[in-house]
C-alpha cells in the first residue's frame, strides 16, 4: 500500500469513528431518548423526545402498561423516527424495579479479596440467586463513613459471623453494592438487536439521574424521582449513593384520584392533571383535596426516610431535587416545601448540555422527564 493510499485509510477510520450516541429510558407509562453529540469536550444536544406506552396497549396516554418485547420495539422505532434519531450507537437505563442498590457495613478486607466476598454479602440483600444477577461495588472511602453507625454483630451474614475473614483488620468498611438481574439486561439486549442498534453500556437509572442534576459539591442531597406507578429516594452524599428507598405511589395515583372523585374517563383525569396541577379549579370539586392526599404520601414517606438518614448518620440533607414526570405538576414546590422542611428545586438535566438558546425555556420544562435520559447519554459519550 503507497502513501496516499494509507493516508485515505487513516482518514477514512476517523471520519467513521462515532460521535453521536442515543439513550434510553425505559419507564412505566412512557419511553424517553435524547441524542448527543460529542463536540471537542462538550456534550451537544442532537435531539431528544417521548412517547407513551399507553396507546401502544390500547390504554390512555400516562397510563402505566408493562409493554411485550415486540410491542417496546414498535414503540421506539416510531420514537427514532418521530425524533430524528440518527446515532449508529446507544446506551439503555435498568428500572430501579429490575436491580437493587444497598449499602452495607462489613469487616474490613484487603481490596483483592472483594470479588470473593461480596457475593457472600450480598446474599442478604438479593432475593434471588447470586448467580442470576450481574453484581457491582464500590467501597466508601473511610474519611467519608467517619459518621457512620458501627456494625452489629446480629447484621453480620452467618457466612462472615461464622469466623473472622482473613486479612481483614478489625476496622469496618462500607460497601455500595448493586445488582441488575441478567435476565433484565438480556431482553433489552434483544430489543437492541431488534433495533439494530448496537448497545454495550447498561445502567440502573439512579446511577443516571444523579449524573445529570446532582450540584457538584459533596453535601448530602436527596433526589425524589416522582414516576407514574412509583416514586424512587435516592441520598448522595459525597458524592456517592448512600440510600436508595421506593415509595409505592406516583403520578399515576394522582390521575386515579381525580378520575375517581369527578367520575370522569382517566385521559380526561390526565389531562386535568396536566393543566391544573394542585394551582386550579374545577366545577365538580377542590381539586387540591383530590390530588393533596397521594402527593403530601409521597412526601411524607420521602421526609420521613431523610430523617432516619440524617439521625443515624449524624448529616444534614442540605437539598432535595425533584425529577420525573411528576416533579412537573404545577404547584408542587411549595407542598413539598411545607412537608420536607429543606429546600427543593426542580431537576435541570439539560443544563448539563449545550443546546440552542430558543430551546431553553422548553428545555426547563420537560427537563424533569429526561434525567436518566441525559444522564445516561452523557456516560455514554465518555466511551466515543
Amino acid at each position: 500500500m503507497n502513501f496516499l493510499d494509507e493516508l485515505k485509510k487513516i482518514i477514512t477510520s476517523f471520519s467513521q469513528k462515532e460521535t453521536s450516541a442515543v439513550a434510553i429510558d425505559f419507564g412505566i407509562s412512557s419511553v424517553k431518548i435524547v441524542q448527543l453529540r460529542k463536540d471537542h469536550g462538550k456534550a451537544v444536544l442532537e435531539t431528544y423526545g417521548e412517547l407513551a406506552c399507553g396507546p401502544y396497549n390500547d390504554l390512555a396516554v400516562g397510563q402505566a402498561t408493562p409493554l411485550p418485547a415486540e410491542k417496546l420495539v414498535e414503540l421506539i422505532r416510531d420514537l427514532f423516527k418521530e425524533a430524528n434519531v440518527t446515532a449508529k450507537v446507544g446506551a439503555i437505563a435498568i428500572p430501579l424495579s429490575h436491580s437493587l442498590i444497598v449499602s452495607t457495613m462489613m469487616p474490613e478486607i484487603p481490596e483483592a479479596r472483594l470479588p470473593e466476598v461480596i457475593p457472600i454479602e450480598a446474599r442478604k440483600y438479593v432475593p434471588v440467586p447470586i448467580s442470576e444477577v450481574i453484581l457491582d461495588w464500590w467501597v466508601v472511602p473511610h474519611s467519608q463513613i467517619d459518621f457512620a453507625p458501627a456494625l452489629d454483630a446480629s447484621s453480620q451474614s452467618s457466612e462472615m459471623a461464622a469466623a473472622p475473614l482473613d486479612g481483614a483488620s478489625g476496622r469496618k468498611m462500607e460497601v455500595l453494592i448493586a445488582s441488575i438481574s441478567k435476565d433484565s439486561v438480556r431482553e433489552y439486549q434483544d430489543i437492541a438487536v431488534k433495533l439494530n442498534l448496537p448497545v454495550d453500556a447498561f445502567e440502573i437509572e439512579t446511577f443516571s439521574s444523579i449524573r445529570s442534576v446532582m450540584p457538584n459539591d459533596l453535601s448530602a442531597t436527596a433526589i425524589l424521582d416522582i414516576g407514574a406507578g412509583s416514586s424512587k429516594l435516592a441520598i448522595v452524599d459525597y458524592g456517592i449513593v448512600r440510600l436508595s428507598h421506593t415509595i409505592p405511589k406516583g403520578s399515576q395515583d394522582i390521575t386515579f384520584a381525580i378520575s375517581s372523585s369527578l367520575s370522569l374517563p382517566f385521559a380526561k383525569a390526565e389531562e386535568i392533571k396536566r393543566r391544573l396541577g394542585l394551582v386550579g379549579d374545577v366545577e365538580k370539586g377542590d381539586l387540591v383535596e383530590m390530588i393533596s392526599p397521594t402527593v403530601e404520601y409521597i412526601f411524607a414517606e420521602a421526609s420521613k426516610t431523610m430523617v432516619k438518614y440524617q439521625r443515624e448518620n449524624k448529616r444534614s440533607i442540605n437539598k432535595v431535587v425533584l425529577i420525573g414526570g411528576g416533579a412537573m405538576l404545577k404547584g408542587i414546590l411549595e407542598v413539598a416545601r411545607g412537608i420536607v422542611g429543606v429546600p427543593v428545586v426542580i431537576g435541570l438535566p439539560f443544563d448539563k448540555v449545550e443546546a440552542p438558546a430558543f430551546l431553553t425555556n422548553v428545555l426547563k420544562e420537560a427537563g424533569p422527564e429526561f434525567a436518566v435520559a441525559v444522564g445516561l447519554a452523557l456516560r455514554k459519550l465518555e466511551d466515543l
